[in-house]
């Protein structure tokens, strides 16, 4: 097996995100708030005939990223997989590029996802699950993890997917406190997370709920998880993590905005300097801002202005005004 560094307690993981958690945002990411310590690429669905090229594995996780040892150490490499996908394969591409570090996404709750029995999916039957994990593990020496939900329906084989996944020898998991039927509308049940810290051999990362940079401590006393991933709350506020090391737990309307507008300066200068046409800079600003203007005043009417707009100009002079 290839060694990395442990990841220390107390980490904190910025969450794979489709669509969101490509090279240009991580880019951003990394130059204006490298307290995160861990990254992720969104997820490769593995192909269901053939394979990639490996210049497609590569350009995935971002090429001039993939030349820097330390962001690729610091970065997990998520794949999305069934039981007809060509996941041996795959895998073996990924070890023949020596990527770092693989995660398998057992919690994705997509209609789309699940309908193709992957992501959540695949906890429905633990006993096919079993030889997918271990066919990954033989042909991976890397480190190997993967982020899962609390179950499909129910709760009920909660503890035996957690066994599973250490016996057949996932190095971490991270459990989002809901089950796939819960989606995103229902509070995440932190006590799972909890159990899985201690009936667990290996760490457990902690995700849901995590709104607030006050909520990180909450979640670490609270069920004595060895990390914490966000998500939607990394989305809300990129800065969460350099907040959280510098002990900042209050800001205003006024520092918040500014956030938002320093953030954007750097998203829009690197994604101009790729070349990104202005119907994609627009499409990506409003999908990187859905959340910032929560608990801002008069944030819902900010966002729906802001998501309102036709053009790229449109949006960027609408955010200057906030």
């Amino acid at each position: 097996m290839r060694k990395l560094p442990e990841i220390p307690h107390g980490s904190l993981f910025f969450a794979p995100m489709e669509g969101i958690t490509d090279e240009s945002f991580r880019k951003t990411i990394l130059k204006l708030y490298p307290e995160w310590d861990v990254l992720a690429c969104d997820f490769l669905r593995v192909p269901a005939a053939g394979k990639y090229p490996i210049k497609h594995l590569i350009r995935h996780f971002g090429k001039d990223l993939f030349e820097i040892p330390w962001v690729k150490e610091k970065t997990m490499y998520q794949i999305l997989t069934s039981h007809r996908s060509f996941t041996e394969q795959l895998v073996k591409d990924l070890e023949y590029l020596q990527v770092p570090w693989l995660d398998l996404n057992l919690g994705c709750p997509s209609g789309t996802v699940c309908k193709s029995k992957g992501g959540s999916f695949l906890l429905t039957d633990l006993t096919a699950l079993r030889p997918l994990v271990k066919t990954i593990r033989e042909n991976f020496k890397g480190r190997f993890t993967a982020k899962i939900r609390i179950g499909y329906h129910d709760t009920k084989e909660f503890e035996d997917s957690i066994h599973l996944l250490n016996d057949e020898g996932i190095e971490m998991i991270t459990v989002h406190g809901r089950t796939r039927d819960m989606m995103y509308k229902e509070p995440a049940l932190w006590d799972f997370i909890a159990r899985a810290a201690q009936i667990s051999k290996v760490p457990i990362v902690g995700n849901g709920d995590v709104w607030k940079t006050a909520d990180i401590n909450r979640m670490l006393e609270y069920t004595r998880c060895h990390a914490v991933m966000v998500a939607r709350g990394a989305l809300k506020s990129p800065w969460m993590a350099q907040d959280y090391k510098r002990g900042i737990f209050t800001e205003t309307d006024a520092e918040r905005l500014q956030k938002i507008k320093h953030f954007f300066t750097e998203y829009k200068s690197l994604l101009e300097s790729e070349n990104i046409s202005m119907r994609g800079l627009l499409k990506q600003s409003k999908s990187v801002s859905r959340f910032m203007l929560e608990d801002v005043q008069d944030g819902a009417a900010k966002r729906r202005e802001l998501t309102m707009t036709q053009t790229a100009p449109e949006f960027f002079e609408i955010l200057e005004r906030l």
